[in-house]
């Protein structure tokens, strides 16, 4: 058997157990402080498995669309404020389903807004807007659902502003 590195600190020893100590499985510290080969590489392992987890495709993906989801509702919000609106986000928006919590900025008169960010899903929208230069909104509807009105934010400023 090769020589065991921690022999000084193995209460096992000091028994006389050391012979049984296959991979420092009986290790047996007097100070715990004092790590065997074996529990050093166990903690590597676990951290590197922790890493591997934490940095995941699935979760950058999912870190970068929350951040992306951030950085789009503080781009309102300052948008808003930058006309005299006070528009405030909402805390903790999008994870809690409930009254207070629901959408992502509140406006003073308690109406709120949910903000929606996409790189080019809108392009459909942005080309009805663009269509004719006189149109000021966009009203459309699926079939058998609710009409939706889409506007400039400038629009959008004039009307919150006129309540």
């Amino acid at each position: 058997m090769k020589d065991c590195e921690v022999v000084e600190n193995c209460r096992s020893f000091e028994k006389g157990d050391c012979w049984h100590c296959k991979d420092y499985g009986l290790y047996w510290p007097v100070d715990p402080k004092i790590l065997c080969f074996r529990q050093i590489r166990e903690r590597k392992e676990r951290r590197v498995a922790r890493m591997a987890k934490k940095y995941s495709k699935a979760t950058k993906r999912a870190r970068r669309s929350k951040k992306k989801g951030y950085e789009g509702e503080a781009e309102v919000v300052k948008v808003l404020n930058r006309y005299g609106i006070e528009a405030e986000r909402v805390p903790l928006s999008g994870m809690l389903k409930s009254e207070k919590y629901s959408c992502d900025v509140v406006l003073p008169s308690g109406k709120r807004i949910e903000v929606k960010r996409r790189k080019s899903g809108l392009k459909m929208i942005q080309k009805w807007l663009n269509e004719d230069k006189h149109s000021n909104y966009v009203f459309f509807r699926e079939d058998y659902g609710d009409w939706i009105v889409i506007m400039p934010l400038l629009e959008f400023v004039d009307l919150v502003q006129q309540e």
